[in-house]
């Protein structure tokens, strides 16, 4: 899912994005420089016509723009932030220019409530005369226009007046004034990291937009595993990364570092997913495993939280085991998995009366039951073994013979014959769902399949 965002900027901005696209994967990047941020009709009009998003590397140029030419094309701005005035008091004051103080600075900066901020955090004071500010260029409209002239004027009186020795500048054309006048000058430490940051957000901004009216899909990835590291396992994680890129977007989540190795994740549509999930099963690859095992979650929804929440619940399941494994779960809440091959549907809505009553008989959670009774299903209702219930379940061979003991007794399973094993050992009781339960159970599929339709 490629997306194509324009980058309108100054030529120094614009220069240093030239060498960046493999940090920008799933994203055709074009730069439209300027040489005056008052004057970029002719950039702005070609970023909107080719691109599905464009994006602004600073306020000014942005509050100039041909206001006009906006349409539904999503346009983002870089925002003036602290780390920006706080890593350019930190050049300013340090290195070659050490002898300079706070006191020694002239700034000019687009938000004065940044100046109020880094003072709190920092207790770097500055008095009001040291700053110059153009707060305007955040209003929705258009104003009055930013004097390059006056802020220019502005670091010139203080150097001559107040004895300022180095004007600290947010805007390029005043950087270039007081170099051609002598003035000591340098510009604002401009953060590549919050360019790219940017350009990712407009990415993530059209594939939401993409997603809308579609059934959404969320991919959660991680790794767990042994101490040490994992070439493998890595590798592994690195294909099924570049595989959900080539259709998925990637999106930065608050829990990125709830796990050991990152937590990555994806956005996408349930059709695009489902055309891809065997070639990530494959990619999986869970009997590889040597150390390290991977966990993939999926969940789907009508919104993005929703698949979000389900995604981590899936993934959650996944982690659950020893081996690398995914789960589902889908946009009525069952839980699908393993995934690969024949797997279980479990049902996490448990508010079917007949089910409620089983569990009860049984004294049984009623999540336990439908674990079961989904992987019945799953099995096209053929009989089953404790054995073939305790791997899948993930459980020893003595919980999933109480749980089929409880099951039996409570009339939900009957035993249908014996199993004789292929080496030498004691039959195996070969067990199957009561006439009664395997009912309900066919009709909630049927019920399932008819609400799909």
């Amino acid at each position: 899912m490629t997306v194509r965002v324009g980058f309108i900027g100054s030529e120094h901005s614009t220069a240093r994005l030239a060498a960046v696209e493999a940090r920008l994967p799933g994203i055709e990047l074009r730069v439209y420089p300027y040489s005056d941020p008052q004057d970029t009709v002719e950039q702005y009009s070609r970023a909107l016509a080719e691109n599905d998003a464009v994006c602004f590397s600073g306020t000014i140029a942005h509050y100039h723009r041909q206001r006009d030419l906006d349409g539904d094309t999503p346009v983002l701005v870089g925002r003036f932030s602290d780390y920006t005035l706080v890593s350019s008091l930190l050049t300013a004051t340090s290195g070659e220019r050490s002898g300079i103080g706070i006191a020694d600075l002239s700034i000019d900066l687009p938000n004065p409530d940044v100046v109020a901020s880094v003072a709190d955090d920092t207790g770097i004071r500055f008095s009001p005369e040291q700053i110059s500010d153009y707060r305007w260029v955040y209003e929705p409209r258009f104003s009055r226009p930013i004097d390059v002239d006056e802020i220019a004027r502005f670091h010139t009186d203080r150097a001559e007046r107040a004895g300022a020795r180095l004007a600290i500048t947010s805007v390029h054309a005043v950087y270039d004034r007081l170099s051609a006048a002598g003035v000591p000058v340098m510009f604002m430490v401009d953060s590549l990291g919050r360019d790219l940051d940017l350009i990712r957000a407009a990415r993530q901004r059209v594939s939401v937009r993409r997603l809308e009216g579609a059934l959404l899909a969320v991919v959660s990835l991680t790794s767990t595993g042994s101490a040490g590291p994992d070439r493998d396992a890595a590798a592994r994680r690195d294909a099924l990364a570049s595989e959900l890129s080539r259709f998925a977007t990637p999106v930065q989540h608050r829990l990125a570092a709830w796990q050991r190795d990152g937590l990555q994740l994806f956005y996408t549509t349930r059709g695009e997913l489902d055309a891809r999930l065997p070639g990530l099963l494959a990619l999986l690859a869970p009997g590889r495993d040597r150390g390290d095992s991977l966990a993939l979650g999926v969940g789907v929804g009508q919104h993005l939280h929703e698949a979000e929440d389900r995604s981590l619940q899936a993934l959650r399941r996944a982690l659950s085991g020893s081996t690398s494994a995914a789960y589902l779960v889908d946009e009525e809440a069952r839980v699908h998995g393993p995934l690969g091959g024949d797997h279980a549907i479990e049902e996490s809505r448990h508010t079917a009366p007949w089910l409620v009553e089983l569990s009860s008989e049984a004294g049984m959670q009623t999540r336990t039951v439908s674990r079961l009774l989904s992987f019945v299903e799953g099995r096209g209702f053929r009989p089953f073994t404790a054995a073939e219930w305790a791997s899948a379940s993930q459980t020893s061979a003595r919980t999933a013979e109480r749980a089929i003991k409880k099951l039996l007794e409570a009339g939900g399973i009957v035993s249908v014959g014996q199993e004789k094993p292929l080496e030498a050992g004691r039959p195996r009781t070969v067990y199957g769902l009561s006439p009664k339960i395997e009912a309900a159970v066919r009709e909630l599929a049927a019920a399932r399949i008819r609400r799909g339709a």
